[in-house]
């Protein structure tokens, strides 16, 4: 059971991954219609296509450390440091999209509600990257037990 989730969770991250491969090449013009279809002015058009660039980056790293995190569960791996260090990536990233988006709700007010589920998502995953933190601790002292 466990592997079978885990490579559907791999799966489902290079889903993911191609797509938003497909939507850095394809944001400007989708904007581009989106802004027309809204009647939205250049402006936020521009800044709609800035921070979906700005958030691509922490997007693909938080892409990249789950996979990473789902990798090492396959293999056996789950309380250890290297855990713990992903997901606190993953959360830092997530405060880094919660903020850019904030800045942008400055001209495109949806946003506001991005930023808002992006911060809650930071601290779900700070509060089980924590709690890998003392798994990983209960883990090694528990090993060095006999």
């Amino acid at each position: 059971m466990k592997e079978r989730s885990s490579l559907i969770g791999l799966v489902f991250i290079a889903i993911f991954a191609a797509a938003l491969g497909a939507l850095i090449i394809f944001a400007p013009r989708l904007v581009e219609l989106y802004s027309l279809f809204r009647g939205l002015p250049v402006v936020v058009g521009k800044c709609i296509l800035a921070a979906f660039y700005f958030c691509s980056v922490p997007a693909a790293v938080a892409l990249f450390c789950l996979w990473r995190l789902l990798w090492n569960i396959r293999c056996g791996l789950i309380f250890v440091p290297k855990n713990a260090r992903l997901l606190s990536v993953i959360s830092w990233c997530c405060l880094e999209v919660s903020l850019l988006t904030l800045a942008a709700c400055y001209h495109y007010l949806p946003f506001g509600l991005v930023s808002v589920a992006m911060l809650f998502v930071f601290l779900i995953v700070r509060v089980v990257g924590s709690c890998m933190v003392v798994g990983t601790a209960l883990k090694e002292e528990n090993s060095l037990t006999i």
